[in-house]
């Protein structure tokens, strides 16, 4: 039987405090260890995520109580399991509304880039895919680099469904962000985008390839056939 209510949260950390060792502990503090206002507790990524399977069903509050909480098991968790159940909803479910609604209210909670890849790509993904960009707009014209990534992140399913365009416009807004982090991200996605449509991607590297970031336009390149991209690469060295 599972918890509810008020009670739910506080059972689920208690499962995952069950599934701890010192051992993943110590490899996680290692990993994680610029995180701050943070308790490890110490769980393997694929049991939490096991567990996040049991727990689909979960009413969003208790996914809500768990990205409040300092676990960070807990709050991958919570992003765990509508990140998952985004993915089996089905078109028009209004949940998916309220997922993506209490992803983006509960932002501040989403401290790390390991979290963003939880959930953005499915649940922020399937309300662009649904209703627009305007949820990946808002996220973009943050000042903040977490939340950018979200709406890369988020840009993804539309570039998989063919529509790349949006993704590219996020991408080309943010090459001038001094964090490093994002500049990999803008490159993945561009490089995703050549996936699906290689004549639009060589197009903006050659208007664009000048002004972007060593990091970025590797990213961007590194699945182009070794003289397509080493001559785009040259156009930012002019």
């Amino acid at each position: 039987m599972q918890p509810e209510g008020a009670d739910a949260p506080i059972a689920l950390v208690e499962r995952l405090r069950a599934l701890a060792s010192p051992e993943q502990r110590a490899a996680l503090e290692r990993a994680l260890a610029d995180r701050v206002e943070t308790e490890i507790l110490g769980v393997r990524m694929g049991a939490v995520f096991a567990l996040a399977r049991e727990h689909l069903d979960a009413p969003l509050e208790v996914v809500r109580a768990l990205l409040q909480r300092q676990e960070h098991e807990a709050r991958v968790l919570g992003l765990s399991i509508i990140g998952q159940r985004a993915k089996r909803a089905r078109r028009g479910d209004p949940w998916l509304d309220e997922a993506a609604a209490l992803y983006v209210a509960e932002h501040d909670r989403i401290v790390s880039w390991d979290l963003v890849d939880l959930a953005a790509p499915s649940v922020l993904g399937r309300a662009a895919l649904e209703h627009g960009t305007a949820v990946l707009d808002d996220l973009a014209g943050s000042a903040e680099p977490l939340r950018q990534r979200s709406a890369l992140m988020g840009s993804l399913p539309l570039v998989r469904r063919g529509r790349p365009a949006d993704a590219v416009r996020l991408a080309l807004g943010m090459l001038g962000s001094p964090a490093t982090q994002l500049q990999r991200t803008i490159g993945a996605v561009l490089r995703e985008v050549g996936k699906v449509d290689r004549e639009l991607l060589i197009g903006v590297l050659e208007r664009e390839a000048p002004g972007m970031t060593a990091i970025a336009l590797r990213f961007a390149t590194e699945r182009l056939e070794p003289a397509e991209r080493e001559r785009l690469r040259a156009l930012r060295e002019r």
